[in-house]
């Protein structure tokens, strides 16, 4: 197969005009263009069509003993038709299953094209009254072609008749190819327009300087249009593809706002500052966010700092209105769990009933979603002993509510294969996978669990930001360096009451896609100025994790707990990984400023060509690398040499 490729092209042009003494005008305009592809595994004929509706099965495939053209009427027979020459057992009288896949890979090619314009005026009149006005609209066009992907109608047809060689899939023609697995080309597009303006003054002093304030207002509209590539069909639900997701939404809404921001620096020591905005939707919903700031500075080298407000968060277009969206699950049976080790039986112990299976999880949206709501506050130091060193550190904690979440499916797995396919979970919809080839009358893998968007209970965060800069001077040498670090203290959701932990796991998979929230993340920066030119290294850092998805089920700190949801192990069942490795990594970047306008420079990712550390739990098991965390190591030593020119 080819590597996945990714090209990427944009432009941007300003234009900035003096209107009087007293304001400037400037129009921008930006064209960005970024092309992918990719390959993954080919199809096998015997599927069934993609969640979304009614799901039409083509499992077990049969080949007939005679095939008639495809406008016979009524059955096919010695006496309409030939021998199948795709089925050796024909003459026998007798059908013969096919287990074939088809011989190309499913690929996919996207091609994005954003466009983005600009303007605006800001400027002062009258008694130092400054004041902005922007409007800005930008449109982004998607364009999705798949190819080889099967269309389930139509391996029927080529069955029935015989017109496609299964025996030699070479032999076949282009337009034989086209008609099993027609190229699919979906476009979608996502608009938004927005205008505001500002208005601000200084007004009367107080001891720590001149009051300032600040109103403005906005109006935005905003649409998207992405029709689903792969529709439900219940009419007749065999006219769809296998595989490709039926992922689609169409909406738009307007939305109103008024804002301020008052700046109080109260006393010398004491600096207090208050902003609010107020959002009404044309959808129905408006909140009021306050937020309030404040510093106290009791000595010149500490300064004490925290902020409080409160969020507001409507659902999105594809949580509230979205079609049937499916993410695939790579999971294994758990031999130690008795339903499980009966399931396994019941199948003879084949490779069917023990290797790992995959399972769909479709989300479709909800339009009586509530509007999440939050609550968060900062408290923190910093430390300047001088002007050339400072150390800061920030606790910060988020509470969430109605925090918009799938329905908690921790349990269907267990429900599933301990009460033959009957699952009891309030919202929830599970459907059977295909059936196992050597024993069609037992009970099937889990195929798909299917639920709609629902408000959880809240959502709880917390955690510690740390920073550390110096700089220094060695005659013509001026180095820069900085640290960072976060700790994540505490990542949980509560559900319907159950408390679902994911700080330092492999969780939450449905938001993170199964990449974890590592407790410790941090980068290393230093930079070598010397004249016109600069050489930065920059070092990340993330930590590593505990392999438990616990939104799955799994329990953090007890890998045998694990197995099956998302821990894999080898072939006598023991665990290949517990945890997730750290990812270690630097990037160098060098340029040269050769003048006012021509700056050169060359960039170095990943300059030691650190590889991806083996992780085959992470992103459902798909990459055996964490890409979330770890993508610079699998794309390796990466250069970039370029030149930026201000005309």
């Amino acid at each position: 197969m080819e590597q996945p490729r990714t090209s990427r092209f944009g432009a941007t042009g300003r234009v900035t005009a003096n209107i009087g003494s007293r304001a400037q005008a400037y129009a921008m305009i930006n064209y960005y263009q970024t092309r992918t592809f990719s390959q993954i595994t080919p199809l096998n004929f015997a599927g069934q069509t993609a969640a979304g509706g009614q799901i039409f099965v083509n499992n077990p495939l049969l080949l007939p003993v005679y095939v008639c053209p495809r406008s016979t009427v009524g059955a096919c027979d010695a006496t309409n038709g030939t021998l199948n020459p795709n089925n050796p057992f024909a003459a026998q009288g007798e059908q013969a299953r096919l287990l074939l896949r088809y011989d190309r890979p499913r690929e996919t090619f996207t091609n994005a094209q954003a466009f983005r314009y600009t303007a605006g005026i800001n400027g002062t009149f009258g008694d130092d009254w400054a004041y902005t006005a922007d409007i800005t609209k930008s449109h982004v066009a998607l364009k999705v072609t798949n190819k080889n992907y099967l269309f389930a109608s139509h391996i029927v047809d080529v069955v029935n008749d015989g017109s496609y060689n299964f025996v030699n899939p070479l032999a076949n023609t282009e337009a034989q190819r086209d008609y099993v697995a027609p190229v699919n080309v979906n476009r979608s597009s996502s608009d938004l327009w927005q205008a505001q303006a500002t208005l601000a003054k200084s007004f009367f002093q107080l001891p720590g300087g001149a009051l300032q304030v600040a109103v403005g207002v906005a109006y935005r509209h905003e649409a998207i249009d992405n029709p689903s590539a792969n529709p439900p069909n219940n009419d007749d639900p065999s006219e769809r593809y296998y595989s490709i997701n039926a992922v689609g939404v169409e909406g738009s809404r307007n939305v109103k706002s008024a804002f301020f921001e008052i700046d109080a620096p109260i006393i010398d020591m004491l600096h207090l500052k208050g902003s609010g905005r107020y959002d009404k939707y044309s959808s129905g919903q408006k909140n009021f966010s306050p937020k309030l700031e404040a510093e106290f500075k009791p000595i010149r080298q500490v300064k004490l700092r925290g902020t409080y407000s409160r969020g507001f968060r409507i659902p999105s277009f594809n949580e509230a209105f979205g079609l049937p969206t499916t993410g695939y699950i790579t999971a294994e049976l758990d031999p130690s769990d008795p339903a499980q080790a009966a399931f396994i039986a019941a199948h003879g112990g084949n490779a069917y009933a023990t290797q790992q299976y995959t399972y769909g999880l479709t989300a479709t949206g909800n339009p009586s979603l509530k509007p999440e709501k939050s609550r968060a506050f900062t408290a923190g130091i910093v430390f300047e002993p001088t002007s050339r060193i400072s150390f800061t550190v920030d606790y910060w904690n988020i509470h969430i509510k109605n925090l918009i979440s799938n329905v908690d499916y921790s349990d269907v797995i267990n429900q599933y294969y301990a009460n033959n396919g009957v699952v009891n979970v309030p919202g929830i919809t599970v459907t059977p996978g295909l059936a196992d080839p050597d024993h069609p009358g037992a009970l099937p893998l889990l195929g798909d669990i299917a639920y709609s968007f629902e408000n959880a209970n809240k959502e709880i965060a917390s955690g510690v930001d740390i920073s550390a800069l110096a700089r220094f001077n060695f005659g013509s040498v001026r180095w820069t360096t900085k640290a960072t670090a976060s700790y994540l203290q505490k990542l949980e959701k509560i559900i319907g009451g159950v408390v679902q932990r994911y700080d330092g796991t492999l969780s939450p998979c449905d938001v993170t896609s199964c990449s974890g929230a590592p407790k410790w993340r941090g980068t290393w920066q230093n930079t070598f100025d010397v004249g016109k030119a600069s050489i930065s290294f920059t070092t990340y850092y993330t930590g590593s994790y505990d392999l438990a998805s616990t939104d799955y089920g799994g329990v953090k700190g007890d890998c045998a707990n694990n197995v099956g949801v998302s821990v894999v192990t080898y072939s006598d069942g023991t665990p290949v990984k517990c945890r997730g490795p750290k990812f270690i990594v630097t990037d160098m970047t060098a340029g040269y400023q050769v003048n006012e306008r021509l700056n050169l420079y060359v960039n170095v990712l990943n300059l030691f060509d650190k590889k991806a550390p083996f992780d085959p739990s992470a992103a459902y098991s798909l990459y055996q690398y964490n890409p979330a965390w770890a993508s610079s190591g699998f794309t390796g030593r990466y250069f970039r040499v370029g030149a930026k020119v201000d005309f």
